[in-house]
């Protein structure tokens, strides 16, 4: 009988990506935490509330993304089975920019309005679509030196009746448009950092519903399988 060492359980990485969320979700929150003394003894306190208004925005900005990041992690990864060195380093990537958003956020929020605006914002649109640049270039560098780019999914999703190539393609696509978006917009911060915040606020709303998003997919992930 020939052995061979197996891959970790995915219930490890689900508990490693649950701490990275709890803790980034933690640091986002210390900005406005820090705000508190300062704004007690003011003399007026809603003007000094107000003042501090990038702060509080920030801060809602980072919340969504993190808590939608999480919420489609969850989703997709409840179909995944098993896993190989591809899965793992994808999740590992994805902690990444996750451990980075309250970064992103803290920079935002000290230069909305300001001269270097143009730059926090151009620094946010990297983390906030990070993960989908990283996650295409690894698609593309492991399929490029033949590594194992297989992902098993439960017979209930919707990719499950993919031959493993089409599934391949599919996911590259997944990360490979908002990749695309996020290149586009992030160009844009350079020249209009409002624009550019705007759009990146359109995308963030689209990532609140991944059960929904999914769902609407379905008709063109079927009509690629035909």
């Amino acid at each position: 009988m020939e052995f061979k060492v197996k891959d970790i359980s995915h219930k490890f990485i689900d508990s490693l990506s649950d701490g990275v969320f709890s803790i980034a979700l933690t640091l986002l929150g210390l900005d406005v935490l820090s705000l508190a003394h300062g704004i007690s003894k003011s003399e007026d306190f809603n003007a000094a509330m107000f003042e501090h208004w990038p702060t509080f925005f920030a801060y809602a900005l980072g919340f969504v993304v993190l808590f939608s990041w999480w919420y489609q992690y969850h989703v997709t990864s409840q179909y995944v089975v098993g896993t190989t060195a591809t899965v793992v380093w994808n999740h590992g990537i994805t902690m990444a920019w996750v451990a980075l958003m309250p970064f992103a956020a803290a920079l935002l929020a000290e230069n909305i309005n300001k001269p270097n605006m143009k730059w926090a914002v151009f620094y946010f649109g990297i983390c906030l679509f990070g993960q989908s640049f990283t996650l295409t270039i690894q698609f593309l560098l492991v399929k490029l030196f033949k590594g194992n780019t297989t992902i098993t999914f439960t017979e209930d999703f919707m990719l499950s009746s993919f031959s493993q190539q089409a599934r391949f393609k599919f996911l590259l696509l997944f990360n490979a448009v908002p990749a695309l978006l996020g290149s586009i917009l992030i160009s844009i911060s350079l020249l209009n950092a409002w624009i550019a915040l705007t759009g990146y606020g359109l995308y963030i709303f689209t990532l609140v519903t991944p059960v929904r998003n999914l769902n609407r997919l379905k008709p063109i992930v079927m009509k690629m399988a035909n």
